[in-house]
């Protein structure tokens, strides 16, 4: 087999799983309400309209561009675009492994833990800009790893391509557009090297430039992508000192005892790190880390990996950006620890292939069989839902749908209202995330309960008829109810 063919399936697969993934999905991620509703704002709006909900738009615009281009509804374009990245994604990552590896064998199996990695797949059905910024990200690594072995211009100049686009879906690929060509210092002479740096920068600078000029130029272009100023927040060591002493004073007052406040610092930044080291670790899979853990236990030879060093610094630079947020913000999602466990996985391929490949050729076959057991069974897990949520969707279409145009709706459920708005019904929607406050001067009020009612305390003091209510395996329900007036 061909890595042209390889390639292919590769891709015809990742597309095939992104579709599934959508088909499969009961309700929409939280920031892909956050995404539509900027999509709309900036079609009856425009720019100033979009910013005013989130001030980072690339994505948004080109959901929107392309929704109107091919008279999509904006859900289907967002999912159908993402769906592409992740192609690119997927394809960018068998592109390096190709560098990595040394030979075909290897390069198909990595094809097959590409395609089964949990931390890529558990994504592939949320609408969320992060993916282009993978997807970008990859692909200009892939082209930095070319340059450093051809040292063309056209590598060069992809590379700044790739990871400009990275950027414009993520504001932290400015970092690595940085920094990340740097590495031609390490182990080059310095002329050979600023050299090597001059055109892997030749589009940058230019670019940037012409870009401001016409930007400032323009009304609302500022403002949607004003996520730049927020940026500078991490370089304002006052007011990182402030928050984090604010943190420390917490700590030491409501939690820890007085006997034991002077190790608040450590005890703080310990446990961010210990937290971070865990999401890095399960992001990698528990199924991964047993195959690295055969690997290195069956063959203790170290494996000479091409470009290691490089991938080593694009590792260093995401877990930067990544504690960057981490000691400004104080949590960390698993989301934003894609790429630096990318970085690691890119690091061990190498190994698990290697594992895999002499087990095939050895014809083990019990231990083939665990393995595959193990590759499988991540991908099984990340389609595997035991909670469905498609009662919260299926009660806001029956409302949106069955209630009149002279009713009053309120609602505290941010999908709910979302979906209530996506069907255009005629019904007054009220949306209140906090608490439903005046609740006596609406006709009808949508709730998402879990299988203790609490929802319902708080109105307590009013009479209810049910109306509506779907529900899902674990109890969990969505309920319409009517409230009851003295004159109806």
């Amino acid at each position: 087999m061909k890595f042209t063919q390889i390639r292919l399936i590769t891709a015809v697969i990742s597309l095939f799983l992104s579709l599934a993934a959508y088909y499969f999905d009961d309700i929409i991620n939280r920031d892909g309400v956050m995404y539509m509703e900027m999509v709309q704002a900036y079609m009856s709006g425009g720019l100033n309209a979009m910013a005013d909900i989130y001030d980072w738009g690339f994505f948004t615009l080109l959901v929107a561009w392309l929704s109107e281009l091919f008279s999509s509804p904006i859900e289907f374009t967002a999912s159908a675009l993402n769906s592409i990245l992740f192609v690119v994604f997927t394809d960018a990552l068998l592109l390096i492994s190709r560098q990595l590896l040394p030979n075909l064998r290897q390069i198909a199996i990595a094809a097959v833990l590409i395609l089964a990695f949990f931390s890529i797949n558990d994504y592939r059905d949320f609408i969320i800009r992060d993916i282009g910024y993978w997807a970008f990200t990859t692909l200009g690594l892939y082209h930095l790893i070319r340059y450093q072995s051809s040292f063309t211009v056209f590598h060069a100049v992809s590379w700044q391509i790739a990871i400009l686009t990275a950027v414009l879906f993520r504001i932290e690929g400015v970092v690595l557009l940085g920094l990340l060509p740097l590495f031609v210092f390490y182990k080059q002479p310095l002329r050979t090297a600023a050299r090597n740096w001059i055109n892997l920068n030749s589009l940058v600078l230019p670019l940037l430039v012409t870009l401001s000029a016409i930007v400032v130029g323009q009304e609302g272009w500022v403002q949607a992508f004003g996520k730049f100023s927020d940026y500078l927040a991490y370089i304002n060591t006052e007011a990182l000192t402030l928050r984090a002493e604010q943190k420390l004073t917490i700590l030491e007052e409501k939690i820890l005892t007085p006997f034991s406040a002077e190790y608040s610092a450590l005890i703080l930044y310990s446990g961010l790190l210990v937290m971070l080291a865990y999401k890095l670790l399960e992001g990698l899979s528990i199924g991964y880390l047993i195959l690295l853990g055969f690997a290195r236990w069956q063959n203790r030879q170290r494996i000479a990996i091409p470009h290691r060093n490089l991938i080593v610094w694009f590792f260093i630079l995401n877990l930067i950006i990544l504690m960057a947020f981490l000691f400004r913000q104080y949590f960390v999602v698993s989301r934003y620890c894609v790429m630096t466990v990318v970085s690691l996985f890119l690091l061990v391929l190498p190994y698990l292939t290697r594992l895999i490949e002499e087990t095939w050729l050895s014809r083990r076959r019990w231990w083939l069989g665990l393995f595959a057991f193990i590759v499988l069974a991540g991908l099984i897990d990340t389609f595997h839902s035991t909670n469905s949520k498609a009662y919260i969707k299926n009660t806001a279409i029956w409302a949106a749908h069955e209630l009149q145009a002279e009713d009053r709706l309120i609602t505290d459920d941010e999908f709910i209202q979302y979906y209530l708005k996506r069907e255009k019904t005629n019904v007054t929607i009220t949306y209140r995330p906090q608490k439903l406050g005046n609740y006596q001067n609406f006709d009808y009020i949508l709730l998402v309960e879990k299988r203790r009612p609490t929802a319902l305390k708080p109105l307590s003091g009013i009479r209810l008829e049910l109306v509506h209510q779907e529900k899902n395996q674990r109890g969990n329900r969505a309920s319409v109810y009517r409230v009851v007036k003295d004159d109806r």
